[in-house]
């Protein structure tokens, strides 16, 4: 029986494990530069959107508010241009808002100031003391509704930021609010012999608001139904737990609002035809309607089934800890 063998030297074997080494680092290192061209070249592409809205953003003026185009509409930036375009429009929004607001309230400044400088000039021209005391009565009765009118432009400003924030609000007492409220004006409703009045929870109703802006809340809606109530006439307020929530109405024997005057009586600045001569400036319901959006409620305005009249109804919803 015959053996074979079969041998190779060690130089071979060497040789041969070389070659392998080799071509192993010959491999890797190509596949190594192909992922660096790779990668280079798709972090440009990705990256090139973003350099041109970096770019685009740098040269944009700082009121310009128009939406931003898209780059590229199958790039990864269209969502991020989509976002950016919607935080754009709720800008103009709230803009456009403070400029109509500004202008409409430089607006209403104009007008007393106007009537002052023509009745202090009507006073100065006149020789005769009983026409300088009329003069200053009129002057005073401008500054006055001036006064009345810049407190309540300065309530809108203040609910208009509060409006642009985070807000948690505390528990409050509505039932005290509306009690201190009511309590305030007895002598305003007395001067007109008009009965005030208030029905409802005699204990704590608690929800979460801001205590200042509910008493400006029940202020503004207490101060509209006395102003425009004639002499002798009931203002009623209660105040009710329904379910969740807690309905808050104030109804008057005046003349009330037409239908088709509802929604503009709760526009800034919006003087109904039915006031007759009664002052003011249009912006008790507005600020109600503004400081009731703040707390997630709406006034609803209604004609009153007992009185004749407004009325005006507001649902809050109840603090979960009552």
């Amino acid at each position: 029986m015959a053996e074979i063998y079969i041998a190779e030297t060690l130089q071979s074997r060497r040789w041969l494990a070389g070659q392998l080494l080799f071509s192993s680092w010959i491999s890797q290192g190509l596949l190594v530069l192909l992922t660096l061209v790779l990668t280079g070249w798709l972090l440009r592409r990705v990256l090139r959107p973003m350099r041109r809205l970096s770019a685009l953003m740098v040269r944009r003026e700082p009121g310009l508010l128009t939406p931003l185009p898209e780059l590229l509409p199958w790039s990864e930036t269209r969502l991020l241009i989509v976002a950016f375009n919607r935080y754009i429009d709720r800008l103009r929004v709230m803009i456009s808002r403070q400029e109509r607001f500004s202008a409409d309230a430089s607006h209403q400044l104009k007008t007393p100031l106007a009537v002052l400088k023509t009745q202090a000039s009507v006073a100065l021209a006149s020789g005769d003391p009983r026409l300088w005391r009329e003069s200053l009565e009129a002057m005073s009765g401008t500054l006055d509704s001036t006064i009345l009118l810049t407190e309540r432009l300065l309530q809108l400003a203040t609910i208009k930021r509060k409006e642009q924030g985070e807000h948690a609000f505390p528990p409050v007492d509505l039932h005290e609010i509306v009690h201190n409220s009511c309590f305030s004006r007895l002598q305003q409703a007395r001067s007109k012999a008009i009965d005030l009045g208030y029905e409802g929870e005699p204990s704590t109703v608690t929800i979460a608001g801001d205590g200042v802006l509910l008493s400006e809340l029940c202020a503004n809606l207490l101060d509209n139904a006395i102003r425009y109530t004639p002499q002798g006439g009931i203002v009623t307020v209660s105040l009710h737990r329904d379910g969740e929530a807690v309905l808050l109405e104030v109804e008057d024997s005046g003349p009330g609002i037409d239908d088709a005057q509802i929604q503009q009586a709760l526009m800034p600045f919006h003087r109904l035809e039915n006031v007759g001569d009664n002052p003011g400036a249009g912006l008790g319901l507005a600020l109600v309607s503004d400081i009731a959006r703040l707390h997630r409620s709406h006034p609803q305005l209604l004609r009153s089934e007992t009185l004749g009249g407004l009325k005006v109804r507001l649902r809050f919803l109840r603090a979960c800890s009552e």
